[in-house]
């Protein structure tokens, strides 16, 4: 064991080490008075020999030799505090392989032999504190075996009610007690896991506590992506507690403040149910608030997950059948009757699938969208669809990026939920991503694409591309004007707007291999220049361009892979602020930035594929 002694003026002395019975593998440490005499003692849990240890401090700040107490199998956490009630420390240790507590109840300067006391399988920590507001220490421990919490009241004198049990649907780890609404009851939050033997989930469930020694329905919110430290201080000195994990991943610390409202100012996570492939946004319930429909990446369905205008949402029990695997989503009113309708693309299929909507959230099949002319030989793996009125009728046609046949394809939209058959402009090589956009500022949109290398075949020595071809105004484009600037390796994801303020729209690309984005600067004539890099951090691999700080400039807003988001504020003429970081899921599929819960200020709501959830940060100004 490694100690290092405060100098007293920030700075810590050599560090000095101090044995540890044979074989002990240390996994628990706690510092506390064990027998009375007023200086500190340690105590270590030693999964290796079935025990606790404790080092008794010395009056010179040494430490006497270690003394092991037995304990049950596999210790991996100790605490040490008043357990019973009397004034006097008493030493507790979790173990995981015999699914118990050993409690060691101190007698004077000793302690006595371990009683043990059950909680739920494979333990993982404890935290001690009075949450039913009877003066005496009750416990609450994460078991990382039943995916639960168990809660032991305190009676006094060492004696424990049986546990009871809070389910969480994932193994806790770390956990925290601490007032963080600000009523006067101890409320718990605890780190999740993926599983009991894999990494960290990155999410932190809060429960509050009801004064009576219960815990109610969790709230959660981001970490970290390998968050496996948790705390609870006030870190910002306003009186509310705060939450501090270790990112390991990140090699960080990440704070989440608290806003002594139970929340915290970090993404708030509200599970899918669903690995998901692809997302969108709209208001498919008509109630006025913003929805996410899921599409299944295990195929299928889609999972509408319902909006309540606070910036929560809910998973709705039925599923919306696809009768397929879905890759990319895109809604909109496309037969006008006021409701959003959605376009999927399937795995294996030429045809996106049309889901008229309605005002209730109820969706039914309309007829099927080519997305390929007739008689082609390839499958288009439609990674991207939009939705935009290329020929000025006021009728929403559909772009789709064909990344199987190397092309783009359009749809002209009737208004009627019916689509003319689709044109095709080839040599587009295996592109992710398509948009529209008015580039040349001649009042009728125009195409961009990535164009990239195709990972399946070994021969493709595309360099990566950005592709433009200017539109014509009546649902065709001039092949002629196709234009392709070089941009980064791997463009995964694409968003149009003028970061540069010039008036001119430029293309953002995001490059999880490069950790950064890629500006290509709109100029004269719809022209767009070589892709310039900008870091944004760790694997991006979505953008978006919102105006985040209101200033009339666009900014860059991306999301990573590694579980967390990155603001560069823009100050125009190519000029941005340093990195801001917020925590969000792992691996964003996709990105909005739009009003959530109605008070009028834009939130950012990623879907994350890494974490099966969405992520809400909503927007302050």
């Amino acid at each position: 064991m490694t100690i290092l002694t405060s100098r007293g003026d920030g700075e810590f002395n050599e560090p000095a080490l101090w044995e540890l019975p044979a074989g002990a593998t240390p996994r628990g440490l706690a510092v506390a008075d064990v027998n009375g005499d007023g200086l500190p003692d340690i105590v270590t849990a030693n999964a290796g020999l079935n025990a606790v240890a404790v080092l008794l401090g010395t009056a010179e700040g040494g430490f006497e030799a270690a003394r092991s107490f037995p304990a049950g199998t596999g210790p991996r956490w100790v605490i040490a505090a008043d357990l019973t009630g009397d004034g006097q420390t008493d030493v507790l240790s979790v173990n995981r392989d015999s699914n118990d507590l050993s409690l060691f109840v101190r007698s004077g300067a000793n302690l006595n032999n371990a009683v043990s006391l059950r909680c739920g399988l494979a333990p993982r920590m404890a935290a001690a504190g009075d949450l039913n507001g009877d003066g005496l220490a009750d416990l609450v421990v994460s078991n990382t075996g039943t995916n639960d919490l168990s809660v032991l009241l305190g009676q006094g004198g060492g004696a424990f009610a049986a546990d009871r049990r809070v389910a969480l649907g994932k193994p806790p780890t770390r956990l925290s007690l601490g007032d963080f609404n600000r009523d006067g009851r101890l409320d718990a939050a605890v780190l999740l896991f993926d599983s009991a033997d894999t990494g960290s989930l990155g999410v932190v469930a809060v429960l509050p506590g009801d004064g009576a020694g219960g815990l109610g329905a969790p709230l959660f919110f981001g970490s970290g992506w390998q968050s496996f430290g948790l705390c609870a201080a006030d870190m910002d000195l306003d009186g509310a507690p705060d939450l501090v994990t270790a990112d390991t991943s990140m090699k960080a610390v990440a704070v989440l403040r608290g806003r002594g409202d139970g929340t915290f100012e970090s993404d708030r996570r509200f599970a899918t149910g669903v690995v998901p492939s692809a997302g969108v946004t709209g208001d498919f319930t008509g109630d006025g608030h913003v929805d996410v429909l899921v599409a299944n990446a295990r195929g299928g369905s889609l999972i509408l997950m319902a909006g309540d205008g606070a910036g929560r949402f809910a998973a709705q029990a039925a599923p919306v059948p696809v009768g397929g695997i879905p890759i990319a989503l895109a809604a909109g009113d496309v037969n006008a009757d006021g409701a959003p309708d959605v376009l999927v693309s399937l795995k294996g299929q030429k045809t996106a699938l049309l889901l008229l909507g309605s005002e209730t959230g109820q969706f039914v099949a309309g007829p099927a969208v080519k997305l390929l002319p007739d008689g082609s030989a390839y499958m288009p793996v439609a990674y991207s669809l939009t939705l935009g009125d290329v020929n000025n009728d006021g009728r929403p046609d559909l772009l789709s990026a064909n990344s199987g046949a190397d092309s783009v394809s359009l749809a002209l939209g009737r208004g009627d939920g019916t689509f003319a058959a689709p044109a095709e402009m080839r040599n587009i090589s295996y592109p992710l991503r398509a948009g529209l956009a008015d580039v040349d500022r001649d009042g009728n949109p125009d195409i961009i694409a990535t164009s990239s290398r195709d990972p399946e075949q070994s021969s493709d020595q595309a360099e990566p591309r950005i592709v433009r071809l200017l539109g014509v105004g009546d649902g065709t484009f001039n092949t002629e004007s196709m234009l392709r600037v070089a941009t980064g390796s791997y463009p995964a994801d694409l968003a149009l707007g003028d970061v540069t303020g010039d008036g001119r729209t430029d293309a953002v690309t995001a490059h999880p291999g490069s950790d950064g984005v890629y500006i290509a600067a709109g100029a004269q004539g719809g022209r767009l220049t070589a892709g310039d890099k900008l870091g944004v951090g760790d694997l991006p691999v979505a953008v978006v361009l919102p105006d985040v700080n209101a200033d009339g400039k666009a900014d860059i807003l991306t999301t990573h892979a590694a579980g967390y988001a990155v603001v560069r504020i823009g100050r125009g003429e190519g000029r941005y602020d340093s990195s801001r970081h917020f925590l969000t899921g792992d691996t964003a599929l996709m990105s909005v930035y739009l009003d959530v819960n109605g008070d009028q200020i834009p939130d950012l709501v990623t879907l994350n594929r890494g974490t099966s959830d969405i992520s809400v940060l909503l927007g302050q100004r």
